[in-house]
């Protein structure tokens, strides 16, 4: 079952939080639930997915690609314009409470470089549906 949804991205670490919108399809399989999205401002598109599992989620941009596992660290690699830059992922929480096409994702992770945190950062996806009679 697929569904067109809204998506609304906020994304807080340390004192900054930014906020994106967008839009995306939201699909279910027996691997779980995928959702491909772009979201962003003045023109400039960034598209992503994540692909939710049982409390794990793999996070894929043009900037890198993050498996959030709170079972365990995991490695990843992002994108800079000095070259890529080596991270170790610790995840803190993955949590999705959808309905249909409607409802959030939470991310919460901690991006450490050389065994030290560089980065946490708190994602929330707010999900509703597109009413297609609406954008007709």
């Amino acid at each position: 079952m697929a569904a067109d949804v809204t998506v609304a991205v906020t994304t807080v670490s340390g004192d900054d939080t930014l906020r994106f919108s967008g839009t995306g399809q939201l699909t279910r399989d027996d691997r779980g639930i995928h959702l491909r999205y772009s979201y962003g401002e003045n023109g400039v598109q960034m598209p992503s997915e994540i692909h939710l599992g049982l409390d794990r989620a793999l996070v894929k941009s043009p900037a890198c690609r993050i498996l959030l596992d709170p079972e365990r660290q995991t490695e990843t690699q992002i994108a800079t314009d000095s070259g890529t830059l080596p991270l170790t992922v610790e995840t803190h929480r993955v949590h999705a409470d959808l309905n249909g096409g409607a409802g959030t994702v939470t991310l919460h992770y901690t991006l450490l470089a050389q065994g030290r945190p560089l980065q946490t950062m708190r994602v929330t996806l707010s999900l509703a549906p597109i009413d297609k009679e609406r954008t007709r």
